[in-house]
């Protein structure tokens, strides 16, 4: 490996371990082993979405930003990592398949038919909205605007970035907070790729395959 592939591996290490993870995993497989690979992972990775979107309303019950840090940071850090993983990984893969698909004469890495791939997008679309909500509602809750426009439930949370991911606004709370605000703001450019980039692309690329038929 060139000193060039080191760099780009480290620091997609620590960018997005779950990303390094899925390369490494689908170049040594075949088209019809990647598409296996991926429709696995997505649903994996959506299941555990929902597992920890369930845990963070329980443990959050008497309010949003407890557990405190200070108090369960060996636990929570790689919860928060992999989280802010998988975020930067549903968004450079889709960036890089969305594009991909824009150039002319290159032959796919995978078997995947459109319609699927619109669905791993809503799937992945779904995964967002629930990990940023979960990563929210790990923040301390003076992050956000004092007063009625603070959330107080981790539902008020799973609102905000579902509100936030369809650039549709934030449901009546206020980031006040510089790493609240440009967490929002990467939700939201998130969204936009999965929504105008990827959605449109795929199912462009569908109808008019089904209608070259």
């Amino acid at each position: 490996m060139s000193d060039r592939s080191k760099a780009v591996a480290v620091a997609l290490f620590a960018l997005s371990p779950t990303y390094l993870l899925a390369d490494v995993q689908k170049r040594k497989r075949d088209p019809a082993g990647r598409t296996m690979l991926i429709r696995r992972r997505n649903v994996v990775y959506l299941v555990t979405g929902m597992i920890l979107a369930g845990i963070a309303l329980v443990v959050t019950r008497h309010g949003t930003g407890r557990p405190p840090w200070s108090t369960w940071w060996p636990i929570m850090a790689p919860i928060a990592w992999y989280l802010q993983s998988r975020c930067h990984e549903i968004f450079l893969a889709f960036y890089f398949d969305a594009f991909d698909k824009l150039r002319p004469g290159l032959e796919p890495s995978s078997t995947l038919e459109w319609p699927t791939r619109v669905r791993l997008a809503l799937n992945s679309y779904v995964e967002l909205t629930l990990d940023f909500s979960v990563l929210y509602a790990m923040l301390p809750a003076d992050m956000w605007q004092k007063g009625a426009q603070r959330p107080g439930m981790f539902t008020d949370l799973l609102t905000y970035s579902a509100m936030t991911i369809t650039t549709s606004g934030g449901g009546g709370f206020v980031a006040c907070h510089p790493l609240l605000q440009l967490m929002s703001t990467y939700e939201v450019f998130c969204g936009l790729l999965l929504l105008v980039v990827s959605f449109t692309i795929y199912t462009g690329r569908g109808l008019s395959e089904r209608s070259g038929n």
